[in-house]
């Protein structure tokens, strides 16, 4: 392990299939996303959103229930014509971005594992598509 490093701390692919055509999986994503006000961009064929907020994450961390919110996600969904569906390959990992050593303190591999599966789950859901989230569930907020 290298003493400073940018490497996602945690990073997923995936691929799923719908029935739905390109254009309902491009517009229920987007909508859904935008939705919660979160930063949508889009082309033809792709779809990026920008979850949380990478100042919020860092000022307040993993000990405020806000800063736990604000973990710094990006799912990158590409979207293609396939049979009489459609194929959609997923990217998701942390913009956390440049810090020291790995980034396993304060258990934040377990938070950001799981906030991505939460909004894994939750793009899937949104196309119709079931996956529950998985993994390591994040400590409980603290309350002074």
């Amino acid at each position: 392990m290298g003493l400073f490093s940018a490497a996602p701390i945690v990073e997923k692919r995936e691929q799923w299939t719908t029935g739905q055509p390109p254009h309902a999986v491009m517009a229920a994503l987007t909508g859904a996303f935008t939705s919660h006000g979160e930063d949508v961009r889009r082309d033809e064929s792709r779809l990026v959103v920008h979850v949380g907020s990478y100042w919020t994450y860092r000022m307040l961390g993993t000990f405020f229930a806000a800063g736990r919110a604000s973990v710094p996600l990006t799912l990158a969904f590409s979207i293609s014509p396939s049979g009489s569906g459609t194929a959609i390959d997923v990217h998701g990992y942390d913009t956390y971005g440049f810090r020291m050593g790995n980034g396993t303190l304060f258990d934040v591999p377990v938070l950001f594992n799981y906030r991505l599966e939460e909004f894994l789950s939750y793009a899937a859901g949104v196309v119709g598509i079931r996956r529950p989230v998985s993994g390591a569930v994040p400590v409980p907020p603290f309350h002074l």
